[in-house]
């Protein structure tokens, strides 16, 4: 095998792990979330249900934070009714969701009803990260919210918060590690007795990086190639 084949090979498999590192600095963070909710199908004294999501901004010195949330499904059920918001918030769950929080609108949530009999939610998220924070956080976080106590109110979760299901601090350099994802428990006061909620997140490559990528590897091995055939016909 001659020096400059070698050479190529060794470039274009270099190139190739490039494809399965993250980015150095993302500015979009697109991620899947799975809510596991088939405990609450057979949970008919805190019921109903609904499914909430919170922005709340950690820092004035940051422009506005957006999420988008998306592509929801509900097996064994769907969302009912209206959508509740405050702040910024738009949307519903039979289509899309925004958030935006900024020094304006500092808390941005939405929350909205779903059937008894739904076992599991999947929807994606899309955060928009403008810079590193200075000092406190511009946090994302979803929940369920049930009737025990007369109101809606979160379920107790292992969450540090006690309260979310899914939870991610905004930053430049979030990446799908910085996502927290949690279970539901029991109250301490035996409230709200709904154990077993589970959240699961997966990661979404981003395709304009990826792209970008791939089709510099293409080239750059067309190109090497061609020099490669015309010396050997030389």
């Amino acid at each position: 095998m001659t020096t400059m084949l070698k050479n190529t090979l060794a470039l274009f498999a270099s190139a190739i792990a490039l494809l399965g590192a993250p980015a150095l600095r993302a500015q979009v963070l697109t991620f899947n979330v799975d809510l596991n909710t088939a405990t609450l199908s057979a949970d008919s004294a805190n019921a109903p249900f609904d499914l909430d999501f919170q922005l709340n901004y950690g820092n004035s010195a940051l422009a506005s934070n957006t999420v988008t949330l998306s592509a929801f499904t509900f097996t064994g059920g769907s969302a009912l009714g209206s959508a509740v918001t405050s702040g910024s918030a738009t949307g519903s769950l039979a289509s899309s969701v925004a958030l935006t929080a900024n020094s304006t609108h500092p808390f941005s949530e939405l929350f909205q009803q779903f059937s008894s009999g739904t076992t599991d939610i999947k929807f994606t998220a899309t955060v928009n990260e403008p810079g590193p924070n200075v000092g406190v956080p511009t946090q994302f976080s979803a929940a369920i919210l049930d009737q025990s106590l007369g109101f809606p109110a979160q379920l107790f979760t292992t969450a540090p918060d006690t309260a979310s299901l899914v939870t991610l601090d905004l930053s430049a350099s979030n990446t799908i590690a910085n996502v927290g994802a949690y279970t539901s428990t029991s109250s301490a006061d035996g409230n709200t007795a709904v154990p077993g909620v589970t959240a699961s997140i997966t990661a979404i490559p981003e395709p304009s990086t990826t792209a970008a990528i791939f089709g510099g590897v293409v080239m750059m091995f067309a190109f090497v190639t061609r020099r490669f055939g015309r010396t050997q016909t030389a």
